[in-house]
């Protein structure tokens, strides 16, 4: 999993952190797309908050709303507050409104466009989203399909009771990682780059798994890879 909590993170893109830690988060980063992702959608979300309700913060407070700021507490009286003009927007009653408002229309935009992208962020964990998740779902290794720009390599049940899956996407820029099923679908402990292939064979260069990826198999496998029966009994079961 990230070794980045979403405090450490929402403190980093806030430029709160001490040096070190900076540091080690930009160094992160150059390797660690998972965590790049969440750089870019925590910035993306203040960018789009900004946008929403600045202009409505820089609004001088309304008249009648500053005198009553300004009088003793005593005669701020609730018959005085509901006094007011009920006609007419209170444009200083919208900030709130407009955080709400540009919080949910952000998170339907991610959640749209999630759907096209390799990994999806739920919760602060990443899980296969769009193609990824239909190829884990679908693919089996046993049977590949030709040509098919994800294909799934090793299935295996780890020490923890859940259905693995290695994974390479072919497409530029290609990605090896591998995949576990739980509740909420599959959750994508590693994913990495693949190196660019000596001769151009991207396919190629991609079949065998990077060390990262490899590292995570090991760390997890326990008993023997599925072979192509059980593959298909895992497929007709649910993946459980």
């Amino acid at each position: 999993m990230n070794p980045i909590d979403d405090h450490t993170l929402q403190a980093y893109v806030d430029g709160q952190l001490d040096a070190e830690a900076t540091a080690r988060i930009d160094a992160l980063l150059a390797t660690d797309p998972l965590l790049a992702a969440r750089v870019q959608r925590e910035r993306a979300l203040r960018a789009a908050l900004r946008g929403a309700f600045d202009p409505v913060l820089d609004e001088p407070i309304p008249a009648r709303l500053a005198a009553l700021l300004q009088a003793p507490a005593a005669e701020a009286s609730l018959a005085s507050v509901t006094a007011l003009p009920a006609r007419r927007p209170r444009r200083w009653m919208m900030p709130a409104l407009a955080m709400a408002a540009s919080i949910a229309a952000l998170a339907v935009l991610l959640w749209q466009s999630s759907a096209h992208d390799l990994v999806r962020l739920r919760d602060g964990e990443t899980f296969a989203g769009g193609a990824l998740s239909r190829a884990l779902d679908d693919q089996l290794a046993s049977a590949p399909e030709p040509g098919a720009p994800i294909t799934v390599g090793l299935t295996f049940r780890a020490a923890d009771g859940h259905i693995c899956r290695s994974f390479v996407r072919h497409a530029a820029p290609a990605r090896a990682g591998l995949a576990c099923h739980a509740e909420q679908g599959w959750q994508v402990p590693v994913v990495v780059p693949v190196g660019a292939p000596a001769e151009g064979d991207m396919r190629q260069a991609a079949s065998v798994l990077p060390p990262a990826v490899q590292q995570a198999i090991d760390a997890r496998l326990q008993g023997e890879v599925f072979d192509a029966s059980q593959e298909r009994a895992a497929r007709d079961a649910g993946w459980r």
